[in-house]
């Protein structure tokens, strides 16, 4: 576990790092903190930290996760489109560039490891719940302000930095030989949890001048997203595609 940053333990705000402890960062996480505790609380979370996650679910997962992605960049390119800012655009740009780099290579060496074959890959489709979180992204990204479309990918970014630190300090002891070892460290890294930092900033710097209506409506599109998260680890721990389990069988 890399050693540059405490981990980070929503139980209490307290224990994130000071580069986080803005005012924006604090009032999201108060908005979301239940959702976001029972998120990393759920077995897909924890049985993933201990390596003992079934083959099959963590599949599942994988398949999900590389569709996310492509409408994950989507979304970073039409918010691309709503800057004159060079800062922003240039980030926006990376982002892209990472994105595809973790599907390509990252989604590539699990599929080549857990025998997915592309033939699974050509014919996934989103689950339900991937699918609501996809479409609200994109919905946001089409019509509100750069900030909204900030706020919600900001979910993504900041759970799972949090819950990849988590999981390498709580199973410090076993994870040399968890075979999601590479997941965890990936999400874990200090590189990765600066894009949540990086995120934090400039939302903070973009809302330091709205009405409380404005921020009550962040609020809102930043939950919303936090308890997409949480439905995206649980669906695929159910292995669940469509809204109620009965109709996957039709």
């Amino acid at each position: 576990m890399s050693t540059k940053r405490p981990a980070v333990l929503p139980v209490s705000f307290d224990h994130l790092s000071r580069s986080v402890s803005t005012p924006i960062a604090r009032r999201f996480y108060e908005v979301s903190k239940d959702v976001w505790q029972e998120g990393y609380e759920q077995p897909f979370v924890q049985e993933l930290g201990k390596g003992t996650l079934s083959k099959e679910r963590f599949t599942f997962y994988m398949l999900q996760d590389y569709l996310y992605l492509n409408d994950y960049a989507k979304v970073h390119a039409l918010a691309m489109t709503k800057s004159d800012d060079d800062r922003i655009i240039e980030r926006m740009v990376q982002v892209q560039q990472a994105i595809v780099g973790e599907r390509d290579q990252v989604h590539k060496s699990y599929i080549e490891r857990y025998g997915i074959t592309r033939e699974q890959i050509e014919g996934a489709t989103q689950s339900a719940f991937a699918r609501a979180y996809t479409s609200n992204m994109l919905a946001i990204a089409y019509a509100k302000p750069l900030v909204d479309v900030l706020v919600a990918v900001l979910p993504c970014a900041w759970v799972y930095a949090d819950y990849g630190t988590r999981l390498a300090h709580d199973n410090s002891a076993t994870l040399a030989a968890n075979p999601y070892k590479d997941w965890v460290d990936m999400y874990a890294a200090d590189d990765f949890w600066q894009s949540a930092v990086w995120l934090l900033d400039i939302i903070e710097d973009q809302t330091r001048e709205l009405s409380e209506r404005r921020l009550k409506e962040l609020d809102s599109i930043f939950r919303v997203g936090v308890e997409h998260e949480y439905m995206f680890w649980d669906s695929a721990y159910r292995m669940q595609r469509s809204w109620k389990a009965q109709w996957d069988e039709r």
